[in-house]
């Protein structure tokens, strides 16, 4: 029997929605116009000219500024996720490529994980990206699928902060209020390359307030302890550390030189809710925070660096950024870049694959026995006279790139570009309601869709492996 995790139901919208699509529909090459000249930026930096998408949020998104098609809806319901069914998947939409047997170590953590000895309690997964990540919407349907089939580990990472307003991670509460500056690796990036794991740094001044929190929902993930990471430093400010509203300690970051610290919180029940409240005394720098429920499991880690491209990680301080790899210590990261690297009609293919090659082997030194999977890039297209859709280049050249590059360097990669429908494929994904109107994000259901895939593929490869 082939296991599927996708509803093949229908959402037919109201006759008004339909006409507001159609209005809108209208107007689409007007507004991706717009979109391009206020909210893509030319920064200038690495491969060529290249643009980061990183003023506008995914398509699809609440506030978000772009067009989403309603008509022709897949509908997704949440509780199929969770009753999937896991007998032999015969054929997956679409298989993971691994020549050199590079994923071998991520089904050998799950194999000594699902035999339930004491080898294994539990198997990390880092996934790395871009805006396309920022929702949570695709790595949280990996995240749900894999957790049902191996066990719930916890949540996993989650930034302290609120770098981008549609920033969110499903099932858990968290979020951010008072002024802090949003140090993130791409747009605003520190002198000294320490951003934690995540990409994204808070910072908090002398005379400034700021607040910010992490906890579970009634029916999200359980968490047994907090790891709470923020760096040391001359000068550093002190913050109120609190668990359910109950003060725990105050703590002073202050210290004669830079040193990255994780801090623990332990947690009784399953269920709480840590706050960091920062005591406006000299200055504060947080990194995230790590759920875990100490249950044997998965634990996915969904890594979003807003308008990221493999060649602005290099801004990591590459010591600092090791240490967190291995304290994460994942059998499998899935590095997922792709959208601003494709939305660059000017980027230089040969320079690239020179930046992808160093990103993957800077991590593969840290962590030299972890499964390591390149997810290639989805299509984007334009809008041409009549209401036609047209993809760019630049995707598909760049899909070729990666996979080359990817499996060159010992990694397995996954072709999201093919997996789509390749050419065209994002306008039909558009009129689907799939694919945003920005034309290079999906929509909620259409990131839940490619969150299928993955995670079909990656089941199936771990049924298919020969132990």
């Amino acid at each position: 029997m082939e296991a599927s995790f996708e509803s093949r139901g229908k959402e037919r919208p109201p006759r008004k929605t339909l006409l507001a699509v159609a209005c809108l529909a209208a107007m689409g090459g007007v507004a991706l116009c717009v979109y391009f000249f206020l909210f893509a930026s030319d920064t200038g930096e690495g491969d060529g000219a290249e643009v980061e998408i990183i003023a506008a949020g995914p398509a699809g998104m609440a506030g978000s500024g772009t067009m989403v098609s309603t008509v022709d809806l897949e509908s997704e319901d949440e509780s199929h996720v969770r009753s999937v069914s896991h007998e032999k998947i015969a054929d997956p939409h679409q298989k993971i490529e691994d020549s050199t047997g590079a994923m071998g170590a991520f089904y050998r953590a799950l194999f000594a994980l699902e035999s339930g000895g004491e080898s294994r309690k539990v198997v990390r997964v880092l996934h790395y990206g871009d805006s396309i990540l920022t929702t949570d919407e695709l790595s949280g349907r990996v995240r749900q699928i894999l957790q049902t089939r191996f066990g719930d580990g916890g949540h996993g990472f989650i930034l302290l902060g609120k770098p981008w307003r549609w920033y969110k991670h499903l099932d858990v509460d968290h979020g951010a209020r008072g002024k802090w500056r949003n140090r993130v690796l791409t747009s605003d990036p520190v002198s000294d390359g320490l951003y934690g794991l995540g990409g994204v740094a808070f910072e908090a001044q002398r005379g400034s307030h700021g607040k910010a929190w992490a906890g579970t929902v009634d029916e999200g993930s359980r968490v047994f302890g907090f790891d709470i990471s923020y760096l040391e430093q001359p000068h550093g400010g002190s913050f109120e550390l609190s668990l359910d509203g109950k003060k725990i300690e105050t703590v002073s970051t202050d210290a004669l030189e830079k040193r990255t610290v994780h801090k623990t919180v332990d947690v009784r029940g399953g269920k709480g809710k840590i706050c960091v409240e920062f005591n406006n005394d000299g200055v504060l720098r947080l990194f995230g925070v790590v759920m875990e429920s100490g249950d044997r499991g998965v634990v996915y880690d969904s890594l979003a660096i807003n308008g990221a491209r493999a060649s602005v990680l290099g801004r990591y301080d590459e010591e600092h950024w090791a240490g967190e790899l291995q304290r994460r210590d994942p059998s499998l990261v899935v590095l997922m870049f792709g959208a601003n690297e494709g939305a660059n009609r000017f980027l230089v293919l040969r320079e690239y694959r020179v930046h992808l090659a160093r990103l993957i082997r800077t991590m593969r030194a840290a962590l030299p026995d972890t499964s390591f999977l390149v997810v290639g890039p989805l299509d984007q297209a334009k809008r041409k006279p009549g209401g036609v859709f047209d993809s760019w280049k630049m995707p598909r050249k760049l899909s070729k790139a990666q996979r080359e590059v990817s499996l060159g360097e010992g990694c397995a990669f996954f072709d999201t570009w093919n997996a789509m429908g390749g050419k065209g494929s994002m306008g039909r994904w558009y009129r689907r309601g799939l694919g945003g109107g920005d034309f290079i994000h999906p929509t909620e259901h259409g990131a839940r869709k490619i969150g299928n895939w993955l995670a079909e593929a990656l089941l199936y490869g771990y049924q298919t492996f020969d132990r």
